[in-house]
């Protein structure tokens, strides 16, 4: 019964210190991995030339932190549209939003450009709710690209008021 109340409490120290309590002033940076399932993607040729296209889009995934503050995983909805062309090229603009395992959130509107299989780009965040509440922060991703997936290492930061 010791050992089973022991190892309980390891796990749940272990847990509680996975979200480290942010405050006033701190400046947080990380890298982190999203992985992402297209839900949506309604392309209408445009017609001006072959292949031109543009879409709506809609993804959900999960963000894991690879370095810096951890994290448990958290969750990503996202929603943008695309400018694409026959060669594979193309801008991008959308929305995302982040929701943590203690509700916090935040959101972002970012915008890329894609080329050779990738999505460039930069975003900002904003509206953080919780922890996030009255922050400031961006950051820069490339996605590689697979079809209805697409997996971003991400370089972000945040700084609290």
């Amino acid at each position: 019964m010791c050992r089973q109340l022991i190892a309980l409490l390891g796990v749940g120290l272990l847990a509680a210190a996975m979200i480290l309590p942010l405050s006033a002033g701190d400046k947080i940076q990380w890298h982190s991995q999203h992985i992402n399932v297209s839900m949506r993607f309604d392309p209408v040729e445009v017609g001006d030339e072959p292949g031109h296209k543009i879409a709506i889009f809609q993804a959900k995934g999960v963000g894991i932190r690879r370095k810096g503050v951890q994290e448990p995983p958290y969750k990503i909805e996202i929603w943008g549209t695309g400018d694409y062309r026959k060669d594979g090229t193309g801008k991008e603009h959308g929305y995302g939003k982040f929701t943590f395992e203690d509700g916090a959130s935040y959101y972002e509107e970012w915008t890329g450009k894609v080329a050779n299989g990738h999505s460039i780009g930069t975003a900002d965040y904003f509206n953080g709710s919780g922890r996030f509440e009255g922050m400031k922060g961006g950051s820069k991703y490339d996605c590689s690209l697979f079809g209805d997936r697409f997996i971003c290492e991400v370089d972000g930061n945040i700084e609290l008021p």
